[in-house]
């Protein structure tokens, strides 16, 4: 019997967060195999919100510009609008840049790119094209695991490949099989939080709604009316398109809506009688509010929609994966390549988890705000008060309505929840979206490095990187770096711009992990430059000892 096939990391799942934990994995040289148990990327649009720190991954990957190709128009982005059809009046709306205009400038400043709307499915395309062409995973299509068990100093997966079953061993195992997934109750770990909010029902289909949204563009339109309720979201801004309705099982089935009712309903949520509809897909979904009691047991980690799930009322549920992505594929690939201990893939449960907490909490606060817009239990009967006979009650309820809606506009348009979470349990005074603050991510600043303006975050890669307002600290790093991977840029030399844009004075330093987050910063230099250093790189690699 031959031996078992021997991989890095085995990736359970190939959805946008197993492809990114690949993706950085290859980064870093480190091979992975990835399995998935269906034979292709899902066509059924699901997520479409790309925020701004995921579109900074992706800039990070290579992949930004063929994903912002593949979205809306940026002037989609700036609209939320409600009416009772999509052929209707407004009956309100949030214009992003005319409500604050300050607010879309602090955005414009905060980062080289902007949040967009754009099809899980073509980012997960855009993830698995970047994939095979870095060439180092594996991925296996129509391969479904069926086993997991950690050996101690290995795991042993059995997939079935072909129909037969196979035995892989590999040194971790990242569960990124998503909500529906089984690995994680497998592995006996629990979920905490709320199991089931509600349910809805996607209806994916082809048509042209560019009479209603050519000159009226808005990335999602709330439909509040008692037949048809539901929110519609353009999936490209062209002919793809979605309509997320109630769905209750208590009285209904999938079954219930074939393909001549899906027409019919979104024939009537748009105001057309003969409207062209092709539908593609029915989806029925549970909107849910829970995190893992813990991401990790032993050989084997949770990522993405595996360890955490939340209602899509902020768009936060792909984007905290893809940043789970990150942050755990260069602990992995620190820890395989020798430079860190094993104790630092710890640290990737106290990071993202509380991440994952502060989301989910900011998610059903959206959603249990959004009742008084019409968006929950109460459409039916907000509806009807919009066509009852009565002209007082109908008119006071637009009133109503109109009041209430611009009420949300945090809901759609929070900076500070994409950008300003910081891996640390001290007290942050200081805004970590513009300031340099140890665990946050690094501020965006534009310089000019090689005779090129690039901003501060295309200098970072699969290695620290230090910047520095003196020479000093080059030669300190060279005399503690041993096998971490880092690469040093001055200021002045390398890079011109203000030091104290990144608050580190004239001879200061700031020290920037793999995945863009601060792990030191000083602003003066220091009698014994090595020795601070090194105690950072100890504490940022999992209080390895130095290899100095």
């Amino acid at each position: 019997m031959s031996a078992p096939e021997q991989t890095p990391v085995l990736i359970v799942g190939a959805g946008p967060v197993g492809l990114a934990t690949a993706y950085v994995l290859g980064r870093h040289s480190i091979p992975s195999v990835v399995c998935e148990r269906y034979g292709a990327v899902n066509p059924h649009p699901r997520a479409h919100v790309v925020n701004t720190r995921s579109m900074e991954l992706l800039r990070a990957w290579g992949i930004a510009d063929a994903v912002t190709g593949d979205a809306v128009a940026p002037e989609w982005m700036l609209n939320i609008v409600w009416k009772q059809t999509l052929a209707a009046p407004a009956l309100g709306r949030i214009n992003l840049a005319e409500d604050d205009p300050a607010r879309i400038l602090r955005r414009a400043s905060a980062s080289p790119e902007m949040i967009t709307s754009c099809a899980q499915d073509r980012v997960q395309q855009r993830l698995l094209d970047a994939l095979r062409a870095q060439g180092l995973a594996d991925i296996r299509f129509e391969t479904p695991v069926v086993d997991v068990t950690d050996a101690g100093d290995h795991v042993e997966v059995v997939v079935e490949s072909g129909g037969s079953p196979e035995t892989l061993h590999a040194q971790y195992v990242v569960a990124a099989d998503g909500a529906a997934g089984t690995l994680r109750e497998d592995l006996g770990i629990g979920m905490e939080g709320l199991s089931e909010l509600g349910r809805q029902l996607t209806i994916y289909f082809h048509a042209d709604l560019s009479p209603w949204t050519e000159h009226d563009p808005a990335v999602l339109i709330w439909m509040i009316n008692a037949d048809s309720p539901g929110v519609f979201i353009g999936m490209d801004g062209k002919h793809r398109w979605t309509l997320n309705r109630p769905f209750d099982p208590r009285t209904e089935s999938l079954s219930d809506y074939t393909p001549q009712r899906c027409i019919d309903l979104i024939r009537t949520a748009v105001g057309s009688a003969d409207l062209d509809v092709d539908i593609r897909s029915v989806r029925p979904w549970t909107l849910a509010a829970r995190t893992a009691a813990s991401y990790r047991r032993g050989r084997v980690l949770l990522a993405g929609d595996s360890a955490h799930q939340f209602p899509p009322t902020g768009g936060l549920g792909m984007n905290t994966g893809l940043a789970d992505a990150d942050n755990l594929g260069w602990k992995l690939a620190a820890v395989l390549g020798g430079w860190a201990p094993d104790s630092l893939l710890d640290s990737y449960e106290e990071e993202r988890r509380a991440v994952a907490v502060s989301n989910t909490e900011h998610s059903v606060a959206n959603a249990v705000k959004m009742v008084d817009a019409g968006i929950g239990p109460l459409t039916v009967e907000i509806a009807r008060r919009l066509d009852s006979a009565d002209q007082g009650i109908a008119q006071r309820e637009r009133d109503r309505l109109a009041a209430a809606i611009p009420q949300h506009r945090a809901h759609f348009d929070d900076l500070g929840q994409e950008l300003a979470y910081v891996y640390s349990t001290e007290p942050v005074v200081d805004d970590p979206i513009v300031t340099a603050v140890v665990g946050a991510r690094l501020p965006h600043v534009w310089t000019t490095h090689d005779d090129t303006t690039v901003s501060t975050l295309d200098l970072l890669g699969p290695w620290f990187t230090m910047i520095a307002a003196g020479s000093c600290w080059e030669t300190a790093l060279s005399e503690v770096s041993g096998g971490v991977p880092i690469r040093v840029f001055v200021i002045g030399r390398d890079l011109d711009f203000d030091a104290e844009r990144l608050g580190i004075g004239t001879c200061g330093a700031v020290l920037v992990r793999p995945d863009g987050h601060i792990a030191w910063l000083t602003d003066h230099a220091s009698d014994a430059p090595a020795a601070g250093l090194a105690a950072a790189l100890r504490t940022a690699c999992g209080a390895a000892e130095s290899r100095s």
